[in-house]
């Protein structure tokens, strides 16, 4: 069982007015004042956790322009297709 300690250190940050808002307002959405807010935030940031989410981004991107390409191939490919059928039909007649 963690032992439980008592908050008696305080940390002085400075942020802009809108950063201060931000977080007034997503301490207010869980519920929680801005200090218990703050320590959440503390104790769930992990920074192989980041890097890791930060791959994984990286990752995305370039898996929607490889499909954004491969889509783009088989909109060609299926035009080239129409037009060789229309090319027959003519022929044909």
């Amino acid at each position: 069982m963690p032992s439980i300690e008592t908050a008696t250190e305080r940390v002085i940050t400075l942020m802009t007015p809108t950063e201060k808002a931000t977080l007034e307002q997503k301490a207010r959405q869980a519920g929680v004042s801005v200090g218990e807010f703050v320590r959440r935030s503390v104790d769930a940031y992990d920074p192989e956790e980041a890097a890791l989410l930060a791959e994984l981004e990286a990752l995305a991107v370039e898996l929607k322009r490889s499909n954004d390409e491969a889509s783009s191939a088989l909109d060609r490919a299926l035009a080239s297709i129409a037009e060789t059928r229309a090319q027959l039909d003519r022929s044909a007649a």
